[in-house]
């Protein structure tokens, strides 16, 4: 009996999901890397991961990327040709779901949400709303 390749042994449902899991296990390593740099925004303060160890684990990080890409090539996997307008356009729609649901109507279950912040929130939210929605203008108009 002769051993058959293996990428002509897997499935089409295997393959999918293997293309999918190591996909996150990819950037999640990348992400992982992000990590060793500080983030400083509005409303979020994160040290980085101790410089002593970035080394070390930029390489084992090098190492996951090699048996991703050496299990690719063995089970003949496809590589995700992705759209950033299309992921734009995600993110977009998630932002502003986020924003609607600050709204005071939806606060409610928090319990009773004074006038003076009702207002403030409804004006505050139309402005962000006004912004993701040139944002999403911009990205359609201009290809």
């Amino acid at each position: 009996m002769t051993d058959q390749p293996l990428h002509s042994v897997i499935g089409p449902n295997h393959r999918r999901v293997l293309s999918v899991r190591l996909r996150l296990l990819e950037e999640y390593s990348l992400q992982l890397l992000e990590l060793f740099r500080p983030l400083e925004t509005e409303l979020t303060s994160r040290p980085p991961l101790p410089q002593g160890v970035a080394k070390q684990v930029e390489r084992e990080v090098a190492a996951l990327q090699s048996r991703i890409r050496e299990m690719k090539a063995e089970l003949d996997l496809e590589r995700s040709h992705r759209s950033a307008r299309c992921e734009a356009a995600a993110l977009i729609s998630t932002m502003i779901t986020y924003v609607e649901e600050l709204h005071p109507r939806y606060l409610k279950g928090y319990g009773s949400i004074p006038d003076p912040l009702s207002r403030y929130l409804k004006e505050s939210l139309k402005g962000f709303s006004e912004t993701l929605d040139r944002i999403s203008r911009t990205l359609r108009d201009h290809p």
